[in-house]
């Protein structure tokens, strides 16, 4: 005789949307029925993720950060001591993000994520059927319209296809997902521009006559779309079910689809634009500097001990195209980015000095560390060093401030252009500066520090910093300019540097930081590198020299 058992199926009830935003917290129900032949009478566990997807992914993740359970963000647990289902019967759960318990999303875009929902994770309770504990529900945060939608979809497919490289080097992905973003957000622009007409086109010009009727958030969704599927193509389902998603929200009718047929117009002029803009080239260039003091080498890069150093990535990556500005040159000129300080100067003594004593992993027989614990916690949260995510913030704090300032459609538009195209360029620039001056990282410095002809300098060999460093030339920090970069199209865009908004972090799930103004979050992420030990003081100082310089280039000459 078959022995009865429950069956425990989980499903959401009314969902108000906790947000990636620490100020915002959310309510969610969880229901829970039993659908076993038997009652079920006891303790019960829920867990709650966040997901850029709809399957839960929670296996153990190699991390030394105990709140990160999986690729899907644990935020956090129920427990019902005592729990009553005869079969048939549910019984509904509130959830609520502000309890001590739970968190805000920190790993998520919020125009566009899912939560999921697990009941007896541990698989305490003997079941009928142990398949269906798990559920999901798309969401996105209330006030989004359809440009930060597919923001945030083109953020979750670059997080998915960061996941796939994982074993990859991250700052190759990093760079070239910054060039599809801008991609991305120039066809929305161009798409909703023909529609709207209320700026400059950035490429592409639609007759008015047939833009006129067209809708705008149809527009969106196809050149969003098309560039995606062409960019992502692996990612393609998810593009597939934000297309139905997104055009469900918009009347069915002649408008709607000569606004897709807009968009997609408009996308493939793009791609066409950017099928050859030295992408190839510039990956396929080898660095072919030779080793001398000052001079960079590969160094430790994903915390190895021994010689299992990596190659120089991107020596080429200041070749590309930009999509904004005119030359790297241009947009310097007048600048004080003129080079590292020489080997055997005081300055250069007194800088290595600080990265030792400052940015290093942990106290040597040479060196006393002297970082406080918010300085630690500000060089991991500006970080971006998991694999398992969409890198650079930025995107996220303009999604913040747009909802938080009530933007337009129209507006966001733009506004996510502009940051795009000034957060490319400005890698490109730190790149072209990179394999211009070669410097050495500061753990090369330290460790050789008897051939650099200072007799100011000290050398460590055990010395360590505390993040990973990236394998490719310390001088300018590409970190300090692509985010001063954001940080002055933002202010630029509002006309006020003094917006106040906290964002969470995906180093440290679960902290977040607030800001007074744009470019005080701008030298928090400079001083970062400093911290985690890996940049010099001038790199960061002249990386967001750098960074100022392309964000007022871009915001003065296109899209005006």
């Amino acid at each position: 005789m078959d022995t009865l058992l429950p069956d425990l199926v989980i499903d959401f009830g009314n969902i108000k949307e906790p947000t990636i935003f620490p100020e915002e917290q959310g309510k969610v129900e969880v229901v829970v029925s039993n659908q076993g032949q038997t009652t079920f009478t006891g303790p019960l566990t829920f867990d709650i993720y966040a997901s850029t997807n709809s399957v839960l992914d929670d296996s153990p993740l190699n991390t030394l950060n105990p709140k990160l359970e999986g690729t899907d963000e644990l935020l956090g647990n129920l427990n019902a001591r005592r729990v009553d289902l005869a079969p048939g019967e549910s019984r509904t759960f509130t959830i609520n993000f502000a309890d001590p318990e739970f968190r805000t999303p920190s790993v998520v875009s919020p125009g566009a994520y899912h939560l999921l929902a697990k009941v007896d994770p541990g698989n305490d309770v003997v079941e009928s059927n142990e398949t269906n504990n798990v559920t999901s529900a798309f969401v996105s945060t209330p006030g989004t319209d359809v440009v930060l939608d597919w923001n945030s979809t083109l953020f979750n497919a670059i997080q998915a296809n960061n996941i796939k490289l994982a074993q990859g080097n991250p700052e190759a992905d990093a760079a070239l997902d910054s060039r599809n973003a801008a991609i991305v957000h120039a066809a929305i622009y161009d798409a909703v521009n023909a529609i709207d007409q209320s700026y400059s086109s950035y490429f592409v010009n639609i007759d008015p006559s047939k833009a006129a009727g067209a809708s705008l958030e149809a527009a969106v969704v196809g050149a969003a779309y098309q560039t995606l599927i062409d960019l992502y193509p692996g990612e393609a389902a998810a593009f597939e079910a934000q297309r139905l998603r997104s055009l469900a929200e918009i009347p069915d009718g002649a408008a709607e689809d000569a606004g897709f047929n807009l968009g997609v117009d408009v996308a493939n002029q793009i791609l066409k634009l950017r099928e050859n803009d030295g992408l190839a080239e510039a990956v396929a260039v080898v660095y072919t500097e030779k080793p001398a003091p000052g001079v960079w080498r590969p160094t430790p890069t994903r915390g190895e001990t021994t010689p299992n150093f990596g190659e120089a990535v991107l020596p080429g990556w200041g070749n590309i195209t930009p999509f904004a500005i005119s030359s790297v040159e241009d947009v310097l000129q007048g600048t004080r980015v003129d080079g590292p300080p020489s080997l055997d100067s005081a300055q250069y003594a007194a800088e290595l000095k600080q990265v030792r004593l400052l940015g290093g992993l942990e106290n040597t027989d040479v060196t006393r560390i002297t970082r406080t614990p918010e300085q630690t916690e500000i060089a991991k949260f500006w970080s971006y060093d998991r694999l398992d995510t969409f890198g650079e913030p930025y995107n996220l704090i303009a999604q913040d401030v747009a909802l938080q300032q009530g933007n337009t459609l129209a507006e966001n538009a733009r506004l996510f252009a502009l940051l795009n195209f000034a957060t490319a360029d400005a890698g490109l620039v730190a790149f072209d500066v990179k394999y211009t001056y070669n410097q050495w990282r500061p753990i090369t410095g330290i460790r050789e520090g008897d051939t650099d002809g200072n007799p100011n300098t000290i050398q460590d060999t055990n010395w360590q910093p505390l993040l990973d460093t990236p394998p490719f030339p310390d001088y300018i920090a590409a970190h300090s300019a692509i985010g001063a970069a954001a940080a002055q199209i933002l202010a630029s865009f509002y006309g006020t540097d003094n917006i106040s908004y906290s964002i969470p972090s995906q180093e440290l799930p679960g902290v977040a930081r607030s800001f007074g103004s744009f470019s005080e979050f701008a030298q928090e992420n400079s001083i970062s590198r400093l911290y985690g030990g890996i940049h010099l003081p001038s790199s960061n100082q002249d990386g967001l020299t750098a960074g100022i310089a392309v964000g007022n280039y871009v915001f003065d000459n296109i899209l005006v």
